[in-house]
């Protein structure tokens, strides 16, 4: 048998022998723990762990103020609750996250708002923020996914002169830096989670809120011991403090018990080493895996640095392999891998049922289907690595295509598969339309799509950036798509799509002769008139324009004509798709 064939096919497996597990408590955890346990104080009220492991994790931030919670799911919803988050209240969280990051808002009887996620970093978009925010928004969680840093300058740019409070969902990003500043020390509060997995652990569960806000941190404390006024001082000494049993407000049983608290004292004189490990092992793969065409690794912004709580690369579409088949067949070679996030908040049925999930997110709508998760963590070696890099080139090698020896029939046959199913669905915008149908039907052509070639800035000459009035010599593209060295398309979704005020073949007639006076005013005409004059630049055979209904397909042999137009939901499937067929690469 083929040695190199899939293990999910018969073939051999790349890794038989288990994958060191995650966490790895040690004799000084257990002892910590049996101390504890010893001594007979085990909550937060009758023992001193607690306020220990607050004081140390604050310290470790460059704060006085830590509140320990029982999750981070109750850190967020005490956090909430102490900002006065309620009823009327809107609270701006990203689509593409663990579902955690929301259902507090529920909790409060405050309205999630969803924006959409930075296509790269996966974190929420400040673009989608800023679409989002209303007289009601109350606050927005910035949540810094899988340890990258969320783009925090620009949302406080936008939350703080309107009074919202910017949280952060630091949950998996123990360490992080963003502009060299630890997460969680930025917004409003940084919210922690401590359960068995992450990048350090209380012993399966717990969380915490830092603040430099002492007085939001008095009340914190307060609703997570059922709104109960803190302990008084004995009237008499040498007996302990006293509980007061007044229950200022509405509280709730959110306390860290002492055994938690003590393995996170000794988690956290471990953090740095853990966190080194982490960033050595992404390093490793990043290194393996960038030069693969079907997989992406992830991304670092330049003012980040990244604390991998999980490594999470994305599938390209032109793999040529839906992500549960890509994920199976990894699985089958013995490596531990699985899908991201396939779901996003918005489609969640505990939002999506109480009308919560209106808000269109393309692109997390795009990444469901995209991203998978490799393990990191700081017990997995180089030797282990060096199986997750042969799995992962051994699978896509097997099933990718070269994007030019693809068969029209495959092709064809993939595109009308993507326009029957989204026959069945409602495309919103011309975003919508880009993300989820024009996208999909480009990778199915064979194009690779990634940040070399996906919204790029191309060169406009003086003459003609004067004309259209642009700031300056450059104007942006949504695709500018190349192969064997020669550009051959075009992609543009800018304006909706109308009649011109003149007919179509005068008005291309006037741009073949050179006369561009009719495009000075912003529309459709100016759109159009940008997309030609840039492709005939480039040299493009083709140029093609896209806006929620229409594609139009434009061809040059010495001088531009219209090859194709046709309504996207309207015109039969086989008509559509052999209009893609003519964005095909040479």
């Amino acid at each position: 048998m083929d040695s190199e064939e899939l293990a999910i096919n018969g073939g051999p497996k790349v890794r038989e022998r288990p994958y060191p597990p995650w966490p790895a408590p040690g004799v000084d955890d257990v002892e910590a723990v049996t101390e504890v346990l010893s001594s007979g104080k085990l909550t937060q009220l009758t023992g001193g762990a607690v306020a220990a492991f607050e004081e140390a994790f604050a310290a470790w931030h460059g704060f006085d103020q830590c509140v320990a919670t029982s999750s981070g799911t109750t850190a967020i919803h005490t956090l909430l609750a102490a900002l006065g988050v309620g009823p009327g209240d809107e609270v701006i969280v990203p689509a593409h996250t663990f579902i955690a990051s929301a259902t507090p808002v529920l909790h409060q009887r405050a309205t999630p708002v969803f924006a959409d996620v930075n296509p790269r970093t996966f974190c929420i978009s400040p673009e989608s923020v800023a679409e989002r925010i209303t007289g009601r928004t109350k606050a927005i969680i910035a949540v810094h996914l899988n340890g990258h840093p969320a783009d925090l300058d620009a949302l406080l740019a936008l939350a703080e002169p309107q009074g919202i409070a910017v949280v952060e969902d630091a949950a998996q990003a123990h360490g992080a830096l963003y502009n060299g500043r630890k997460v969680g020390t930025i917004g409003r509060a940084g919210c922690f989670s401590f359960w068995e997995d992450k990048i350090m652990t209380t012993g399966g569960e717990g969380g915490c809120v830092i603040t430099g806000d002492p007085d939001l941190a008095e009340r914190m404390r307060r609703i997570r011991h059922h709104g109960e006024a803190l302990v008084q001082p004995a009237p008499t000494g040498g007996r302990p403090d006293e509980r007061t049993y007044y229950h200022a407000e509405l509280g709730y049983n959110y306390r860290m018990s002492s055994l938690h608290a003590a393995t996170g004292l000794v988690q956290l004189g471990k953090l740095e080493e853990y966190l080194e490990a982490r960033r050595r092992n992404a390093a490793f793969l990043t290194e393996h895996l960038t030069d693969s065409p079907a997989i992406e690794p992830p991304y670092l912004a330049p003012d980040s640095v990244h604390s991998f709580y999980k490594y999470v690369c994305r599938l390209r579409p032109e793999a040529g392999i839906s992500i549960d088949s890509f994920v199976g067949a990894v699985t089958a070679e013995g490596i531990p891998v699985s899908r991201r996030y396939p779901t996003p908040l918005p489609q969640q049925p505990v939002f999506r049922g109480s009308g919560f999930g209106k808000q269109p997110c393309p692109v997390a709508e795009r990444l469901a289907g995209e991203l998978f998760t490799l393990l990191v963590h700081p017990t997995v070696t180089e030797e282990d690595l060096r199986d997750v890099v042969a799995a992962l080139w051994k699978v896509a090698g097997r099933l990718e295509r070269s994007p030019h020896t693809r068969s029209g029939e495959d092709a064809a046959r993939e595109i009308e598969g993507i326009l029957d199913k989204l026959s069945l669905t409602t495309l919103i915008n011309k975003e919508d339309v880009q993300n989820r149908l024009v996208e999909f039907c480009l990778a199915a052509l064979g194009w690779r799509l990634d940040s070399t070639n996906t919204h790029v800035w191309v060169p406009l000459s003086e003459q003609m950036a004067s004309l259209w009035a642009f700031p300056s010599r450059q104007t942006k593209r949504d695709y500018v798509l190349s192969a064997r060295g020669a550009q051959v398309v075009h992609i543009e979704a800018q304006h909706e799509w109308r009649r011109f005020a003149v007919d179509l073949d005068t008005f291309l007639e006037r741009i073949n002769r050179g006369d561009w006076e009719d495009t000075r005013r912003e529309g459709p005409n100016k759109e159009l008139a940008v997309l030609l004059w840039g492709a005939q630049e480039a040299n493009c055979k083709r140029a093609a324009l896209i806006d929620e209904k229409r594609l139009l397909i434009f061809e040059r042999d010495g001088e531009w004509g219209l090859a194709r137009e046709v309504d996207l939901f309207v015109d039969p499937i086989e008509r559509v798709y052999a209009a893609f067929m003519l964005l095909a690469p040479p």
